[in-house]
């Protein structure tokens, strides 16, 4: 089904897919996507709920009838995060780490396994961050090949950029709109919304976030790549699609040219000045 949700999006780069819902309820769908969390070392960490791998194994088909169920009937409610903060390496800062419990890691991998098919059609081949088979080498290597090729291109400027907190200030509703343009199922949408209004408990309080997407959540990543495309196709069409005329022009006005990478809230172009000929 994966393949199929992949080929009618790259069939159609403006289609709005529908009756998406479905395939969370279905029993295979959850089965695999309880496989897949299991499978992550951290699932023996409960959330709030204190529910763990253990917990679930000694009930699973209780747990994934009930879990279905309430999916059906629409009345799933994600529950707050748990909160702990981890040291930051080679530094005295903590980060924030949230830990969702395990029935919501469940249904947000359901969840990632719809959209991300979607999604994989549309996105940037300059953006590699929490892709399938891609990683922080390949865009090494992307600009590795290209910064000491044969192309005779002379790079003069190298910018990195990165976000503060990006994933703790995603605004909802920017993001949800970035969602419709690809997703027209309203109960789908309607999921994610409470997953992001779901809040982080932290010392037995919890905080209801206004903005961010859910701490340690699986489907985390995805939807910050879904926000963060905006920039990579505005980068495609004003600096980087551009043919070797235009790309000459620009520089005739003293304009630079750009190579560009994308890894998450990471980003780093390489300003071009000028042409060396070798």
């Amino acid at each position: 089904m994966q393949r199929k949700l992949s080929q009618w999006a790259t069939d159609d780069p403006t289609k709005r897919l529908v009756d998406l819902y479905s395939l969370l309820c279905n029993e295979v769908w959850l089965r695999v996507a309880v496989h897949e969390t299991l499978r992550n070392a951290g699932s023996e960490t409960a959330g709030i709920d204190n529910v763990t791998k253990s917990n679930l194994l000694g009930d699973l088909d209780g747990y994934i009838a009930r879990l279905r169920e309430s999916l059906k009937a629409k009345t799933f409610e994600p529950q707050p995060v748990r909160r702990v903060y981890i040291p930051k390496p080679n530094s005295e800062k903590k980060r924030p780490l949230g830990i969702p419990t395990l029935l919501d890691r469940i249904v947000q991998e359901a969840l990632r396994m719809i959209l991300e098919p979607i999604w994989e059609a549309d996105f940037s081949v300059y953006s590699y961050g929490f892709r399938p088979n891609r990683s922080t080498y390949d865009a090494s290597i992307y600009l590795g090949k290209r910064l000491i090729g044969s192309s005779g291109a002379t790079y003069q400027w190298v910018i990195e950029g990165d976000r503060a907190s990006y994933f703790d200030t995603i605004p909802h509703r920017r993001l949800m709109k970035a969602v419709k343009k690809r997703g027209a199922d309203k109960e789908i949408r309607e999921l994610l919304w409470k997953f992001l209004r779901a809040g982080v408990m932290y010392r037995g309080e919890v905080q209801e976030p206004i903005t961010g997407t859910p701490q340690g959540g699986v489907v985390s990543p995805l939807l910050a790549n879904i926000y963060l495309h905006e920039l990579d196709r505005y980068m495609e069409s004003n600096y980087l699609n551009l043919s070797a005329e235009a790309r000459k022009r620009r520089r005739l006005k003293g304009k630079s040219n750009y190579l560009y990478t994308r890894y998450a809230d990471d980003c780093a172009p390489r300003r071009r000045e000028g042409v060396h000929m070798t």
